[in-house]
This record gives structure tokens, C-alpha cells and sequence, in this order.
């Protein structure tokens, strides 16, 4: 059985212009898959070419699909044609279809807190939902008898090593096509997403604003670098205390980072800084006479 679901429409678009995305939930692994949506015109053809690709990649067809009475899920002839039995719930009666219903929460507030810790726009809310079922994927569930829904319907264990914070800093080799001997040999980026059919992570280059897909990625998870003020994408990031706050201790939990990944802009000088807060590098010499 499949549960599938439309959420949306959202008043803000995805970079790419996506407002809505289907949801599809196997009903024996858990498993998810995300869809997204321009509009739901779409829906009939992403249903369609789904069910082919479960005959191909599984050898197996759903008996059933389970939906609300929406009607682009109306494919009649298409679920006959298969020996599929179309289940329907009734109206405003969402909890007959609440197993993709709870999903969507569950996306969602998972997306929601990748969005606020990584500081990325409302824009970006695809990314977040993509990576956010990504690793719902990979994450055990006591339903599951402490698997992951990954696990039971691939039968083997995720591979958890390519996990990467989302939104976190990373330098992207740059194509030798388009650089010359004195260009930079890296693009500072912003990792957003795994990309389905490539071996690479998609990344948001923090100069241009590309994205654009890449192999060939060093990452700095420890460092979130995109502002909270959008229009200022080179503001300083927090390498060193803040001024205003107590030092660390040395027993403190102080993440150190590598000098070779220090590239902030300079920090201002004295005579343009309005609270005269001392150097967070260097402190200000005190004079021992009164």
C-alpha cells in the first residue's frame, strides 16, 4: 500500500519556483519519497511515472493506493489497467488518510529547524524538505523494531558517512576550464543537498549564487556561514568570541578552527567602531601607572 499526499500551496516559492510537493509513503518500510511541485497539474504524470519506476526497480506493483479525494489522485483507468484499488477518504476527514498526514508534520518540523539553524532564506525550504527526508530516511524508528525505513526496504544498513550539515561551509573545486594560473582554485559554498543520480552535493556558491553540483568538496561542518542579514553574504562569521561576552575558559567547549579556513573580512578599526570594543584577537594594553 502507498499513501500519498499533496502539502501546499506555500505563499513563498522555492528558489527553482516550486510551491507545493507530493509526499508518497510506503506502508510496510516507512520509506518516503518527495515530490516537488509547481502546480498540481503535475500530480497525474509524477503518479504514473512513480508506479513504473516501483515495477522496475522492485519488480513489484502496489495493490494499493490510499489518498484524500483530490482530484488530480482521480486516475481510474490508470490503477484498473494495473490491478490497483484506490482507497479514498472521506471529506474533510483527514485522519482516514493520516499516515502521510503525520508525515507532513513530522517534514515539516524537521525542515523548519534545518531553516532556522542554517540561516538560509524561506527560499530555500525545498532543500531543507529534501534533506530533511533524506535523513528521516536513515533514522531509526521503534515502529520498525529500531530500524531505519532505508534498512527494511533495502534490506542493508545506510550508508551514514556522507552525512553533511545542512547549510554548512564548503569549498568546491573549480573547473579548470574557467580559471587560469592566478584564479582561485575553490568556490566558497554553501552545501545544500544530496542530488539523486549524481555522486556529488548539490552546493549555493556564496559570491555568485549559483547552484550548481559538485564531487570534489572539502566540508566545514562546525561553521554555518550564510548571515542572518541576507543582503550582507560576506559578514563576519563567529571564528572568536564575541566582545560583549565572558571568555571561555580553558576547560570550555571552544571549537578551534584550522587557520588554512580563516578567510573573514578584517575587523574594523578603532576610530570607525562606535562602542570602542577592543580587538576579539589582540587585547588592549593597560597602562600600569595611575
Amino acid at each position: 500500500m502507498l499513501h500519498l499526499d499533496i502539502w501546499g500551496p506555500l505563499s513563498v516559492p522555492s528558489v527553482h519556483g516550486h510551491k507545493y510537493f507530493l509526499t508518497i509513503v510506503d506502508d510496510h518500510s516507512r520509506f518516503l519519497w518527495i515530490i516537488l511541485l509547481k502546480s498540481k497539474a503535475e500530480v497525474a504524470n509524477h503518479v504514473k511515472s512513480f508506479i513504473t519506476m516501483i515495477q522496475n526497480q522492485f519488480q513489484v506493483t502496489p495493490k494499493f493506493i490510499r489518498s484524500d479525494n483530490g482530484p488530480e489522485f482521480m486516475l481510474s483507468e490508470f490503477y484498473a489497467s494495473l490491478g490497483m484499488l484506490h482507497q479514498k477518504s472521506c471529506v474533510e476527514t483527514p485522519q482516514q488518510n493520516a499516515r502521510v498526514e503525520r508525515k507532513h508534520q513530522y517534514i515539516l518540523n524537521v525542515g523548519r529547524a534545518l531553516l532556522f539553524q542554517s540561516k538560509l532564506p524561506s527560499s530555500y525550504w525545498s532543500y531543507a524538505i529534501l534533506h530533511a527526508v533524506f535523513l528521516i530516511n536513515r533514522i531509526t524508528t521503534p515502529i520498525l523494531q529500531n530500524q531505519s525505513p532505508f534498512q527494511v526496504l533495502y534490506n542493508k544498513l545506510p550508508d551514514i558517512s556522507s552525512f553533511k550539515v545542512f547549510g554548512c561551509l564548503c569549498y568546491a573545486s573549480s573547473l579548470q576550464v574557467h580559471r587560469t594560473k592566478l584564479h582561485p582554485r575553490a568556490r566558497k559554498s554553501i552545501f545544500l543537498s544530496y542530488k539523486s543520480g549524481y555522486k556529488g552535493f548539490t552546493l549555493l556558491d556564496m559570491h555568485s549564487r549559483d547552484i550548481f553540483i559538485s564531487r570534489h568538496v572539502i566540508f566545514h561542518e562546525h561553521i554555518l556561514p550564510y548571515p542572518s542579514n541576507p543582503d550582507s553574504i560576506t559578514s563576519q562569521w563567529e571564528y572568536f568570541p564575541s566582545p560583549h561576552t565572558t571568555p571561555h575558559s580553558p576547560s570550555s567547549d571552544v571549537v578551534h578552527v584550522p587557520p588554512l579556513i580563516i578567510d573573514a573580512p578584517p575587523f574594523e578599526s578603532s576610530h570607525n567602531n562606535n562602542n570602542n570594543t577592543p580587538s576579539p584577537i589582540l587585547p588592549v594594553p593597560t597602562s600600569s601607572q595611575p
